[in-house]
């Protein structure tokens, strides 16, 4: 294998030459032997920032599993990174992939912290399901759906750990392909201007459905879209009055594409079929979670972490403003391209619908989800309105 290096963070990783497996020529990840996603670096720094403010919370000690590692580029950042990582499990199925993980551990002298198997990702994970064998962090970042290893990562997780969960089917997840959706979340999706916050929203769900089989509470402490993926991190709480609370934030998602309405409903209550407010038939997409995506102390706490060392740390500000900014609001967002297109006029700035938003009492704030899409508690007519205004 032809290799190179590169540096994340506090971090250096021995990973396949970019310039060696090339697809319409562009460096391809599927198709170097082993697995790294230069395009990674911010979901895995800001893995290392979550990680950091879970382990402070915890006060000791805590243990982490990578079980899909691929060139260890996760596993490794969190024993170099973490400060209070005291070992990290990483395994993966590519037998290419494990003297590159243990390589990468050396390069990086916490080798004595990192154990490294030559194992499926499932196995491995069963083989700490026992109680004393346990995980604190586990990351499921897989190269497309993570539902085959939802169970797995339950069973080894200790009570009050963290799950961090990557999905990058996103089409399936969007209501590109549908039936795909169905097949693996068991979740109808919804293919709409705000179809990103319904997918990530699906995923979050198809979680606390797992997690409540075991009699665990699900929530979701940091959950957001960006680039190719879905990306969302749990706190699992063993109880089954709390697993019965996480389910009760599943439901229903519904949308009117006559008059932009949408609201949700919940699981097992009569769902309507016409809009309430033009008539016209109902889409709905779920079950999925309707409650928060984030916990606003979780985010507060990642705002006012270190992370000025990263690369990509001005891209992790602009994301954490927009996290906290949505906050209490409701499920959906507007993009406001769709809402003038209706109107047959011309798009105002992003910045001007909000203001006009503010002044007329209602909260907004500019979505994380899309560019020109705005969260706000008020009604489809009153942004109609405030756009025609203006």
């Amino acid at each position: 294998m032809i290799t190179s290096f590169a540096v994340e963070g506090k971090t250096e990783l021995e990973i396949p030459d970019p310039s060696s497996y090339t697809f319409q020529g562009k460096y391809a990840p599927f198709k170097a032997p082993v697995f790294y996603n230069p395009q990674m670096e911010f979901s895995r720094d800001v893995a290392v920032a979550a990680l950091s403010v879970f382990a402070k919370a915890k006060g000791r000690p805590i243990n982490a599993c990578d079980p899909l590692a691929g060139t260890g580029a996760r596993g490794i950042r969190y024993a170099k990174e973490v400060q209070s990582v005291e070992k990290v499990v990483m395994g993966d199925l590519n037998a290419e992939s494990i003297p590159i993980i243990i390589n990468n551990a050396r390069r990086n002298g916490i080798e004595g912290r990192v154990e490294v198997v030559h194992e499926d990702a499932n196995l491995l994970l069963a083989e700490h399901s026992e109680p004393g064998e346990r995980f604190d962090f586990i990351d499921i970042d897989p190269f497309g759906t993570p539902v085959p290893f939802l169970d797995s990562s339950i069973r080894a997780l200790k009570n009050g750990g963290l799950l961090a969960v990557t999905a990058t089917d996103t089409a399936p997840l969007c209501g590109v392909h549908s039936k795909s959706c169905i097949r693996k979340y068991l979740s109808i999706p919804l293919r709409n201007e705000f179809c990103h916050e319904t997918g990530l929203r699906i995923l979050v769900g198809s979680v606390v459905r797992e997690a409540a089989k075991y009699d665990f509470g699900a929530s979701p402490v940091l959950s957001y879209s960006v680039d190719h993926y879905f990306r969302s991190y749990f706190r699992l709480s063993l109880g089954a009055r709390r697993a019965d609370s996480a389910v009760g934030n599943l439901g229903y998602l519904l949308s009117c594409s006559s008059c932009l309405w949408r609201s949700v409903a919940a699981f097992g209550e009569a769902l309507p079929t016409s809009c309430e407010i033009c008539g016209s038939p109902l889409r709905r997409a779920g079950p999925l979670w309707t409650g928060a995506l984030s916990d606003p102390d979780f985010l507060r706490a990642i705002y006012g972490f270190d992370f000025s060392y990263m690369r990509t740390s001005k891209r992790m500000s602009k994301l954490f403003e927009k996290l906290l900014g949505e906050v209490g609001m409701p499920v959906g967002f507007y993009v406001l391209d769709v809402v003038s297109k209706r109107l047959g006029m011309g798009a105002p700035s992003l910045e001007r619908a909000l203001e006009g938003l503010k002044s007329a009492g209602y909260s907004a704030f500019p979505t994380h989800f899309h560019p020109k899409g705005i969260k706000t508690n008020a009604p489809p007519g009153a942004v109609e309105e405030v756009i025609k205004r203006l």
